[in-house]
């Protein structure tokens, strides 16, 4: 991507500007490589603190008056030793940051402009020290100890989201690439002119002014609207798949599917299939035969919804959903957030907040941290099997599975039920009983030894506890281990 699709138009409005400010930088020709190491450190942090996007260093304007008076530096072309100074200056910071030398002639003068993406993890270093901007002073970062801890700050909030997925877009550029009428009828409830969802979409920090008479598509844009996410090199291998295999195992796909649109405006299609694809059997309703699906589907609705928005966007792979002849798996990179035995109570946590944020205000997902509740819940409500939730070699794993019988879960299956179980009441401010375990199983009254079976099998693993020690076992009651 180009950093500088309009550079005639970013020095004018530069030049617009008063003064220099923090985040760039006018010289004229004198070249220094440790000077300029140092300078690109300091916009690069300033720019940082900032919430800027790019700092500039342009060479060819006089400070003061900027007044064009071209320069006779080529950097592109200038060496330290046998290296060029782009690859010695690319080695000497930490770090790595990308820095792109572009050139442009105004009135037949020559102009040079370094334009310096911030780290956006840790302030940038050059040969070991890291400076700032003071007003329009480069100085040493570990002088003003008040600017390195709001830029340590800073780079602590930084999230994926807000890295540029396309630069100096117009709005015809938008209208084709985005699903705009879309996504503004969810977060906005309305229909919205180009015009005015740009707008929207500006206030909302999904477009970002570029200063050079364009807008800049953010990460997020297209995470939740982009008309093709291959479309966007950043988040070209999020675009979720869809595996549906013939029996029980991956070793013949039925189909093998990949998602195009972005996450919010696709995500009732999404739903729906998955749904479809899970497979059921036809009930007679109010005299009317229908299809009674094999998962419910909030349940499928919340696992779906927590994949997308808890994904690690950073690392390789993306979200997946396989469907076996009697499980759905649900797979998204990025170790759990929490404890694997606590998804249940855990308070609300994601890596990707502003895309959470979006999806709430869509209303596609909980507005609090209870949509794992629900989903197990809803499973419950079918006495289905408990979903297993698991980390996989740096992945969260969540599998439903469509048994609905005693007879034919596992041991594991019905300890995790009794846990899960547990887990929920304790929620209500309500114990585990035998009864209330025999209702969830789906046991008959009369087979409350196979629940106290149950019951003392999650007991010896530690997974609940006596609400009582001293409890007799008719009026016997349980809570998870950490209530």
């Amino acid at each position: 991507m180009k950093s500088l699709p309009d550079p005639l138009a970013l020095l004018e409005h530069l030049r617009s500007h008063p003064a220099e400010t923090e985040w760039f930088e006018f010289k004229l020709s004198r070249f220094d490589q440790d000077e300029i190491g140092e300078y690109v450190s300091a916009l690069a942090n300033s720019a940082m603190l900032h919430q800027k996007g790019h700092a500039y260093l342009i060479f060819g304007i006089e400070d003061g008056s900027h007044e064009v008076l071209g320069t006779s530096l080529r950097l592109k072309t200038q060496k330290i030793g046998q290296d060029l100074f782009e690859h010695w200056l690319s080695r000497m910071l930490s770090p790595s940051i990308n820095v792109q030398i572009e050139e442009v002639e105004i009135d037949d003068k020559h102009i040079e402009i370094v334009c310096i993406e911030p780290a956006y993890y840790r302030p940038v270093r050059f040969k070991g020290i890291a400076y700032v901007r003071v007003n329009s002073v480069k100085k040493r970062l570990d002088e003003y100890p008040e600017k390195e801890r709001s830029l340590w700050m800073a780079t602590s909030r930084y999230s994926y989201e807000e890295g540029v997925a396309a630069s100096h877009l117009n709005n015809e550029d938008i209208d084709k690439h985005f699903l705009w009428k879309e996504l503004s009828n969810l977060l906005y409830g309305r229909d919205l002119s180009l015009e005015q969802a740009i707008e929207a979409f500006v206030a909302e920090g999904l477009l970002l002014d570029d200063q050079q008479g364009g807008l800049d598509a953010t990460n997020l844009l297209a995470l939740a609207a982009a008309r093709r996410l291959q479309d966007f090199k950043s988040v070209a291998n999020k675009a979720p798949r869809l595996i549906t295999y013939v029996g029980n195992t991956n070793s013949t796909a039925k189909e093998d599917v990949d998602g195009q649109h972005g996450y919010l405006v696709t995500f009732q299609r999404l739903l729906k299939l998955l749904v479809k694809s899970g497979g059921g059997k036809e009930e007679l309703r109010h005299g009317i035969m229908r299809l009674k699906p094999t998962y419910p589907e909030v349940a499928i609705r919340e696992f779906l919804a927590n994949a997308l928005v808890h994904q690690d966007l950073v690392a390789i792979g993306r979200p997946t959903i396989e469907i076996f002849k009697g499980r759905m798996v649900f797979t998204n990179p990025g170790s759990p957030l929490v404890e694997i035995d606590r998804v249940i109570d855990a308070p609300a946590r994601s890596r990707n907040e502003r895309l959470a944020g979006l999806m709430r205000k869509a209303k596609l997902c909980e507005l609090r941290g209870s949509g794992i509740d629900r989903a197990v819940w809803a499973i419950e409500g079918e006495k289905q099997a408990p979903p297993l939730f698991a980390e996989a070699d740096g992945s969260t794993v969540v599998t439903m599975f469509a048994t609905a019988n005693f007879g034919a879960m596992s041991k594991d299956d019905r300890v995790r039920a009794c846990y899960q179980h547990a887990s929920l009441k304790a929620l209500e401010n309500a114990p585990m009983s035998n009864a209330s375990l025999r209702e969830r199983l789906g046991l008959t009254k009369n087979q409350h030894a196979q629940a106290s079976n149950v019951i003392s099998d999650t007991l010896a693993i530690g997974w609940i506890k006596p609400l009582d020690m001293d409890q007799g076992n008719r009026n016997a009651r349980y809570v998870p281990y950490w209530a």
